[in-house]
């Protein structure tokens, strides 16, 4: 067997190297990311410090 023989066929066997699709992972990490950062976002302003009842400035 050749040498250009043997490199065109494992150059053959490993493929062109690049990945093919993919952007539903791309987008569902982005969903998940706002999501996350929505729900915190939300958290914060429902645990925020409120006016007390009883606390007025007179």
């Amino acid at each position: 067997m050749s040498t250009a023989l043997h490199t065109y066929t494992l150059l053959a066997q490993v493929g062109s190297g690049r990945i093919q699709g993919g952007w539903e992972y791309i987008w569902t990490a982005f969903l998940i990311a706002w999501a996350s950062l929505s729900l915190y976002s939300l958290s914060l302003w429902l645990r925020r410090p409120g006016k007390a009842v009883n606390d007025s400035k007179e």
